[in-house]
């Protein structure tokens, strides 16, 4: 079926084969195969690549006829005078629907409708204590208030960091430097850390667990040293903690 659903969306839209194939980042070879291959099963992640590439919706592939059941008259009709502009008219029409929705978005925020902002939260534990991975690319989908400064969003791993962090919380974190007794995350040599920043007029850097229990897990960088330092961000707080 998804075979017979692809042939026709690309009738639909005067795309070829190669033209898709170059859009989507999928080998023609492969393209060929799921429209002769009807039954053929494919990789999710390639026909979420091949619906953006047709600007179609992934329930297209599963609705029966380009996924047209799930229309109204009234949108099937706006769907194929859109699909009559030429490049110059569908640009035109973009400009006109992003102007329309911010004109919602803004009316929202005047009747204090709450809309949050998406940020990634890392998988990838930064450790309080304990050596971990540095941040990689693996990450989800984090909803925090839309005034929140908060860039990306970090799991906490270890108890160095009580009361304040508790271990196995998520951290809110703003990119970009950090202040004197500011917590923020640091990567150093290798290992990610969660620490609140010190430095002296000696160009010496401290990180200190805020758990004094933990002292155990302070870091101290002499200036002369030839260690990798380097801050992702401050973590937001309610208010700064005192250095010990």
């Amino acid at each position: 079926m998804i075979g017979s659903i692809l042939k026709e969306l690309l009738a639909q839209r005067g795309m070829s084969v190669s033209e898709l194939s170059r859009r989507a980042g999928v080998s023609s070879q492969t393209l060929y195969s799921l429209i002769k291959r009807d039954s053929m099963k494919v990789d999710f992640d390639v026909l979420l690549r091949i619906c953006r590439a047709l600007d179609a919706p992934v329930s297209a592939f599963y609705g029966g006829e380009a996924g047209a059941d799930s229309l109204s008259l009234a949108e099937r009709g706006l769907v194929s005078r859109y699909r009559r502009l030429d490049e110059h008219g569908r640009r035109l029409t973009s400009l006109v629907l992003d102007a329309e929705l911010e004109r919602l978005d803004s009316g929202r925020e005047e009747s204090g409708q709450e809309r949050g902002k998406i940020i990634p939260l890392y998988y990838t534990p930064a450790a309080a204590g304990y050596a971990s991975p540095a941040l990689g690319e693996d990450y989800e989908d984090y909803e925090v208030p839309l005034t929140s400064k908060a860039d990306f969003a970090a799991r906490i791993q270890g108890d160095s960091m009580e009361p304040w962090i508790a271990d196995g919380s998520v951290v809110l974190v703003k990119r970009g430097r950090v202040e004197i007794g500011d917590v923020g995350l640091f990567f150093v040599d290798g290992d990610m850390k969660c620490k609140q920043y010190c430095r002296d007029n000696y160009g010496n850097t401290y990180l200190f667990s805020l758990n004094r229990k933990r002292a155990d897990a302070d870091m101290t960088i002499p200036a002369s040293s030839e260690i990798t330092l380097c801050c992702f961000g401050r973590v937001l707080l309610d208010r700064r903690p005192p250095l010990p």
